[in-house]
């Protein structure tokens, strides 16, 4: 299920936004929060405010927990244009424009995952080590030893 949440004319250009905004995507909305939290960027509290509301309207609306969710898609988009000028050299005006933006940000639900319990077999116990016995190869002793009979073989 995906849960959407939406704010308007953000007084800041998308680019600047979605630089925030592609940090947070594919984390758990509560990780994402505390990445937000801990983000220098002026664009970081509109986009945790955001990320708050559609935890809220996943946990009201749809009954979801907020463990389970995470940041599905989130993107800004191009909002209104306001023509501005400033005074440039020779009294002369330097137009520029304020753009606003669109902030999307869509959480998706997760069920948790339940791992099966698999019940010990009685090999299992026996390589748990005991004192006295061999020690077990590690991976490199064991590519080393299996060069070695590989090895053996083909010069035979």
């Amino acid at each position: 299920m995906i849960i959407t949440a939406k704010a308007s004319h953000l007084p800041q250009a998308p680019r600047k936004i979605n630089l925030v905004v592609k940090s947070i995507v594919g984390l758990s909305a509560t990780k994402a929060l505390d990445k937000l939290q801990f983000t220098v960027k002026r664009a970081s509290n509109p986009i945790a405010k955001v990320l708050r509301q559609a935890i809220a309207n996943a946990t009201n609306n749809h009954k979801l927990d907020p463990k389970n969710l995470f940041i599905d898609t989130a993107f800004a988009t191009k909002g209104r244009v306001l023509k501005r000028s400033m005074v440039g050299g020779r009294s002369r005006q330097k137009p520029y424009e304020r753009t606003a933006s669109h902030l999307t940000i869509n959480l998706r639900s997760t069920t948790p995952k339940t791992t099966p319990v698999i019940a010990r077999s009685s090999a299992t116990k026996q390589s748990i080590q005991t004192p006295g016995s061999p020690q077990p190869l590690s991976g490199f002793a064991m590519t080393k030893k299996a060069a070695t009979k590989l090895k053996s073989k083909t010069n035979k």
